[in-house]
């Protein structure tokens, strides 16, 4: 599936719920031809920025040998060392500097994309610029599991953003066989990590771009009564994508990707029945719950992206009115938006 570097680069904005910083990063999107090239320009873009701020500091505790007395003497080292003969001494003080997490991670995954197979000669240069920015910061080996220790609150809530960009980044860095540099692997094709992506795009959008609906995941229960002591604990969890309601309406969307819409069997196009039956047993088991007026009612989206077709089609099953949709994510951005828009807008079934 084609998806332009624009939308792909939206897609991350609403799904981190990062639109704001995103757009503060200012990038031209059509100027890229790969997403490696746009997360390039947004880690530039955005360390400039933080270094015209001013970069996070914090005080750490450090042992050295120092030439004189600095907070406090460490006898033990300084004796063993024969410190004090040299009019020195191993002291342990705090350092306000530039050694924090976040800043090691930018600077590592910097230096990590500055050996990526095929990286743009002028994108590689300013990268490097940017790497000695970071002189006063320690060089790490970069590792997943470090970006889950960073601890983001109010003061450096500016780095949130671009250390999303540089995990994204690093889980898609593999080294290439052949050359033995490192290959950046175009994550659009992976129909899991995209699903994924797809699914947290839409239910940020609708909560970020409208008003007339509360966004939300809901638990589904099953309308099933256990008999004889079966344990109604080995039901799967029922749990829509997205859940849109308010007084007088409710919608639950279901999200799915994948390059086509339609399956052909036995040379005709068809919905898939898995997804038509999932979504049909969310409406079923809700209609038996109080907790909404609209559950008896609620309409169904099955909503698919698409790039270059599009398809809305409607059936009525029972009290509900079911959509099944696409979105064209290979139109402009604009597009995108006016027709995720007007997906809710669908007329609601007491009104066909």
């Amino acid at each position: 599936m084609k998806i332009p570097i624009q939308n792909i680069y939206y897609l991350l904005c609403y799904a981190w719920n990062k639109l704001d910083e995103g757009k503060r990063v200012q990038v031209n999107d059509s100027d890229y031809n790969s997403a490696l090239e746009l997360f390039s320009r947004v880690l530039i873009n955005g360390c400039n920025q933080l270094f015209k701020r001013g970069i996070e500091r914090n005080y750490s505790t450090s042992i050295e040998e120092y030439a004189g007395i600095k907070g406090k003497i460490i006898f033990k080292d300084s004796i063993n060392n024969n410190s004090f003969r040299q009019g020195k001494a191993y002291c342990k003080f705090d350092k306000y500097d530039a050694n924090t997490l976040p800043n090691e991670l930018l600077k590592a995954t910097i230096k990590l994309l500055t050996g990526v197979k095929n990286i743009d000669k002028k994108i590689k240069e300013e990268l490097w610029k940017s790497y000695w920015k970071f002189q006063n910061v320690d060089d790490i080996n970069l590792q997943g599991n470090l970006f889950s220790l960073v601890r983001i609150h109010r003061n450096n809530s500016t780095y949130d953003f671009l250390l999303k960009i540089c995990r994204m980044i690093y889980d898609n860095t593999v080294i290439d066989q052949k050359s033995g540099k490192h290959q950046f692997n175009e994550f659009i094709g992976n129909d899991k990590a995209m699903a994924s992506l797809f699914e947290a795009f839409i239910r940020n959008f609708y909560a970020k771009e409208q008003t007339q609906f509360r966004v939300r995941r809901e638990d589904i229960s099953w309308d099933a009564i256990p008999l004889g002591g079966t344990n109604e604990n080995y039901l799967p969890k029922m749990q829509t994508d997205v859940t849109l309601e308010s007084a007088d309406r409710k919608i639950i969307v279901e999200t799915k990707y994948y390059s086509n819409a339609l399956n052909s069997r036995y040379e005709a196009e068809k919905f898939s029945s898995g997804n038509l039956y999932q979504i049909y047993s969310y409406l079923r088991n809700i209609e038996t719950k109080l907790n909404h007026p609209k559950n008896r009612e609620v309409d169904g989206i099955l909503l698919y992206p698409s790039t270059g077709y599009s398809l809305n089609e409607k059936y009525k099953i029972g009290s509900h009115e079911l959509c099944i949709r696409t979105i064209d994510l290979a139109k402009t951005w604009r597009e995108v938006h006016n027709e995720l828009l007007n997906v809710i807008k669908m007329p609601a079934p007491n009104s066909v």
